[in-house]
């Protein structure tokens, strides 16, 4: 049994009529096949610079204008959501605006959180449930650690959140986790899963991962809820399928069930994403869990000369977990790929250093024409070393990402507090952020009357005066943060719309100016992990 299905010439036909739609005419044999293959599910094998994105969203344009299939009817999941984004407005550009407005071209992520908030009340949180990130997981995680007596040097944080986000790739409950625990690291492991879901679920949050999990467990446990979403999202398709988790791959599974109407597109080859539990045995298993499958193979490469094909070809044979492929262009041989074998870091930095100076010197090139990249963070240090003795300027692209500073964290948290105040994490963040001498024992005394009370954290700041044992100053500070969340609470109720409130939080609260200006540079919708800002080093010249 061949692995591919072949392409043979033949006149563009669709259906009888001898000429193929105009979105079919700037497709090769291969993406327009895979665009007409509407039907039943579909494996995209799509090389690295192979028009992928051109083939996924020309079939969805295909489905819409061709086939007549609702844009509702249609599911696209990316990566990231700058993937998305890009996506989206290609397929705008082919199918129009008020036609592809109905889609859902979301991430994983935000595909499942739209659904788990629609269907909440399954899930028993709030609509408007915060989701953790990964600092405020390991934040519970800490203050879980000091309630249970146990060493956090032993049982670190942040070794304990990677372990429980494995256990939900997996979809383990913490009773399962427990049962296949072979030793008292993992029992622990356990045990502080099982207090974490607890005090996560009492403050109307989930965390990154529950989001892909609680999915799939919402779909297991409700069948009819499943079957709605089987019946509305009847074309399903899956970009970089090598990446998918296992909890991804049967969250896939069960949507498509129902129709079977799946094409995933992906690259064994480029999968890079197993540190966070992707695997590409699921691309590999696709024929086994979908015989009928159709299967394209796109090899022609739109970005690269042949030479450097070759070099990627050659290197890539090696791995012997991969479908069998072999890239090529139409772009002309190109020149040869220089390699260099370092004997260390410094010699390799100046060997870089070197390469650009001839570029710029010899060839004609300036600065900001060269681009160096490097593997790992730590790896720049020498480079930087090495371009300020020879003075050539330089700027580094990296930094803590937008939303993981700390004065955008610190906003969002109000933000949060608005709309779920039973979240205790965001309340620790903000209560005393700016400095306004709230300490650990009013906290402490805050959150004790909240669960006396039955109340929220909010609530219990408003009636601060009834908690006997604390004092006028400590309740003066509690009222003064109660003040703030109520003006951004009737802001909120106004209608204010989310730039102006976050600008409000930012200035209510006293928040350093320095956030405002970065969330107003950068208002526009960003990735998970959104790109740094560059700088200039000090003493290098303009480029």
């Amino acid at each position: 049994m061949d692995l591919y299905r072949t392409v043979s010439a033949r006149p563009n036909t669709l259906d009888g009529v001898s000429a193929a739609p105009p979105l079919l005419a700037d497709l090769n044999d291969i993406q327009r096949e895979a665009v007409l293959h509407t039907e039943g599910p579909v494996l995209i094998v799509a090389g690295a610079g192979s028009g992928k994105t051109r083939a996924l969203t020309h079939r969805i344009a295909f489905l819409i204008r061709e086939r007549g299939v609702s844009p509702f009817a249609i599911l696209a999941i990316t990566f990231t959501n700058k993937a998305a984004r890009e996506m989206a407005e290609r397929v705008e550009a082919l199918v129009g605006p008020g036609v592809s407005r109905g889609m859902w071209i979301l991430t994983f992520h935000a595909a499942c959180a739209r659904i788990l908030r629609r269907e909440h009340d399954h899930l028993g949180v709030p609509s408007g449930f915060t989701i953790y990130d990964e600092a405020d997981t390991e934040r519970l995680i800490a203050g879980i650690l000091r309630d249970l007596n146990l060493d956090p040097k032993r049982f670190p944080p942040r070794a304990l959140a990677a372990a429980i986000g494995k256990a939900k790739d997996r979809v383990l409950s913490p009773a399962e986790l427990r049962e296949l625990a072979a030793n008292l690291y993992e029992e622990t492991v356990a045990r502080v899963y099982e207090v974490y879901e607890v005090r996560k679920h009492d403050a109307g949050a989930l965390d990154f991962d529950d989001l892909i999990a609680e999915t799939v467990r919402l779909f297991d446990r409700h069948p009819e809820v499943l079957a709605h979403y089987q019946e509305r999202f009847r074309y399903l398709l899956v970009d970089e399928y090598q990446d998918t988790s296992r909890a991804q791959y049967r969250l896939v599974n069960q949507l498509a069930a129902g129709h079977r109407n799946l094409c995933v597109v992906g690259d064994a080859d480029q999968g890079v994403y197993s540190w966070r539990g992707a695997t590409i045995q699921n691309i590999l298993d696709f024929e086994r869990d979908y015989p009928e499958a159709a299967v394209f193979l796109m090899e022609q490469n739109y970005r690269s000369t042949q030479r450097i094909l070759e070099v990627a070809n050659a290197l890539i044979a090696h791995n012997q977990l991969r479908k069998p492929k072999q890239l090529w262009t139409d772009a002309g041989e190109g020149e040869l790929v220089v390699s260099y074998r370092a004997e260390d870091e410094h010699d390799e930095a100046f060997f870089v250093a070197n390469e650009i100076e001839r570029l710029c010197e010899q060839e004609g090139y300036r600065y900001r024409d060269v681009a160096v990249f490097y593997r790992t963070n730590a790896q720049s240090r020498v480079l930087e070393d090495v371009f300020m003795r020879l003075g050539i300027p330089y700027r580094v692209f990296g930094g803590v990402r937008f939303y993981q500073r700390k004065e955008i964290k610190d906003v969002l948290a109000y933000l949060r507090l608005l709309v779920n105040p039973s979240d205790v994490i965001s309340f620790r963040r903000v209560v005393n952020t700016p400095k306004r001498g709230i300490g650990d024992q009013t906290v402490a005394a805050l959150e004790a009357f909240a669960r006396d009370e039955g109340i929220d954290v909010v609530e219990a700041c408003r009636r601060v005066d009834e908690i006997a044992v604390l004092g006028a100053r400590a309740k003066g500070a509690v009222a003064g943060f109660a003040s703030i969340l109520a003006t951004l609470q009737r802001h909120l109720d106004e209608g204010m719309g989310p730039p102006r409130l976050v600008e409000m939080a930012a200035r209510e609260s006293g928040v350093p100016r320095r956030a405002r200006g970065g969330a107003h540079a950068r208002g526009r919708g960003q990735d998970r992990e959104p790109p740094g800002v560059g700088r200039r080093r000090p003493g290098a010249r303009g480029p």
